[in-house]
């Protein structure tokens, strides 16, 4: 009797996932629950509201949210390799290369990610497909057009007219305690005419600017709060961030892309080993949805990857094309970021 009920229970199961348009062979077990991760903010709000209710209307199943940050969700995963706490994690560039080498997250495919076969080979191959970014933001500056009224058009006028004082002690800079700092520092000394074994002119330029950072940020709230507060009046971000505040009513903020290039901002969401992989797939494919991945576009404004989200004209002028981006090698920045660091802490903070 009770293999008669399983039975049932898995054939219904599987007739939901037909229904809700699922992969074939995908069955899902009534009651569970799928532990996923979020930001805090807007991004909470969006995984909440747009993801969370598509997964389960497609799944029946319920989705937990884990807040906090990619360092926090890869140690855990890392400290409970066997009975990992989280089924699908979002994490940061380089974290999640970490999870690739431990051997703790699947590949992801097609077959198992339909929506992939609609995303940039980008936004994956940068982790050999154990990963991929769901959206993308774009580095640039921010800046109060009342105070700023001439704004840079390169990275290399930039850090020169920060380093001779020209916008007072009113910058705000990433620390190095920001995940995305190392990729920022690389890109700089590229524009710079460096290299990832040449990061001299990045330093160079850094230690010029120090003195006029009124603070050195360790998370992107701290640096919304010092746009609103103005203690900066200019400073680094990603576009879909300044553009939410920008819409919310601040009209005297503005954003600009600088030349010769901007990085790429990518969160790579991954299906962690051990887990409830089969939904977590899912939920993969779920945050690649055009329709969701649109509704999370309006709220956060970080650009989707899933080529057949259509972009409000209204906004179309925002989106950096992708040709305009630039990421590093991830391998070859797990080697330098070690020096990166050590070399802020003597120059930057010494």
């Amino acid at each position: 009797m009770a293999t008669e009920i399983t039975r049932r229970q898995a054939l219904q199961s599987a007739l939901l996932g037909a229904a809700a348009g699922l992969p074939a062979g995908l069955v899902f077990a009534q009651g569970k629950t799928l532990t996923v991760t979020s930001l805090g903010g807007r991004w909470e709000q969006s995984i909440r509201t747009h993801f969370a209710p598509l997964f389960k209307k497609r799944t029946g199943v319920d989705v937990r949210i884990v807040l906090g940050g990619p360092a926090q969700w890869t140690s855990q995963i890392l400290a409970q390799p066997d009975r990992p706490p989280l089924d699908a994690v979002d994490n940061s560039e380089i974290l999640a290369m970490s999870l690739i080498d431990k051997g703790q997250v699947l590949k992801l495919t097609p077959e198992k990610v339909p929506n992939l076969r609609d995303v940039p080979a980008l936004f994956y191959d940068t982790w050999e497909g154990y990963g991929v970014s769901y959206q993308y933001g774009a580095s640039g500056i921010w800046f109060d057009k009342t105070k700023v009224t001439s704004a840079p058009d390169s990275w290399p006028e930039f850090l020169e007219r920060a380093g001779k004082g020209e916008f007072g002690r009113k910058i705000a800079f990433p620390d190095i305690s920001y995940p995305w700092t190392p990729e920022l520092i690389w890109q700089l000394a590229v524009a710079l005419g460096g290299s990832m074994s040449n990061l001299d002119p990045a330093f160079q330029a850094l230690r010029k600017i120090r003195p006029y950072v009124t603070k050195f940020w360790g998370t992107a709230i701290e640096a919304e709060r010092l746009m609103v507060s103005r203690e900066a009046n200019i400073g680094w971000l990603w576009d879909g961030r300044v553009y939410a505040m920008i819409d919310s009513g601040d009209k005297n903020l503005a954003f600009k892309r600088l030349k010769p290039s901007s990085l790429f901002s990518l969160v790579p969401a991954q299906v962690v080993k051990g887990g409830n992989s089969d939904l977590a797939f899912e939920w993969v494919n779920t945050l690649l949805d055009p329709q969701a991945l649109l509704d999370y576009y309006k709220l956060i404004q970080y650009t989707p990857t899933n080529s057949k989200v259509v972009i409000p004209e209204a906004t179309r002028s925002r989106i950096m094309p992708i040709s305009e981006g630039v990421v590093p090698n991830m391998r070859q920045l797990i080697k330098a970021t070690p020096e990166i660091m050590a070399r802020w802490n003597a120059e930057m903070r010494g």
